[in-house]
């Protein structure tokens, strides 16, 4: 199920030789996240047309909203949303090098370069043969990582050590 933009149910299908289910997922929905991937590529334009990632998070996800989430919450998700596609477009311009030559990593240059303001959708078709092994929110690959140079996750800190208790 979806839950966003509206309420919607993607159909699963079990592969027995795999023993894996598998979704059928619109061109149109991001992969392993919520949302689409018109509203992914809105907001890493918005940030290229904004000066400041923190003024760009403040339209995106303005305070008197009733969803609203706190300015550093605002900041994390948009540099969240610019790394992922980001690395895509340097992922993708690597992939088709004679097609995307020259093309720098914004929206707005591959907006141009593909005449379509809807890029990660016509990505989605082009890479069609590449989707397995894409990470997210272009690519159905579960185990790419989403931003380029983080082959492991790290473990989060635990922390300095409590102080001692006075005997």
């Amino acid at each position: 199920m979806r839950k966003i933009p509206v309420l919607a149910l993607v159909a699963r299908f079990y592969c027995p030789e795999k023993h894996t289910t598998f979704g059928l997922l619109p061109d149109f929905y991001a992969s392993r996240v919520p949302g689409t991937l018109d509203d992914i590529e809105h907001a890493a334009a918005t940030a290229e047309a904004v000066a400041g990632v923190e003024r760009a998070a403040e339209e995106l996800r303005p305070a008197d909203m009733p969803d609203a989430v706190t300015l550093g919450a605002a900041v994390s998700w948009l540099r969240r949303r610019l790394a992922w596609v980001r690395a895509l477009l340097v992922t993708i311009a690597g992939l088709f090098p004679d097609r995307f030559a020259g093309v720098g990593p914004s929206i707005g240059a591959w907006r141009e370069r593909l005449g379509t303001s809807r890029v990660l959708v016509a990505l989605r078709g082009i890479c069609a043969p590449h989707l397995y092994a894409l990470p997210r929110p272009l690519g159905l690959n579960p185990c790419a990582p989403a931003v380029v140079g983080l082959g492991k996750r790290r473990q989060q800190s635990i922390g300095p050590d409590a102080p001692a208790a006075d005997l």
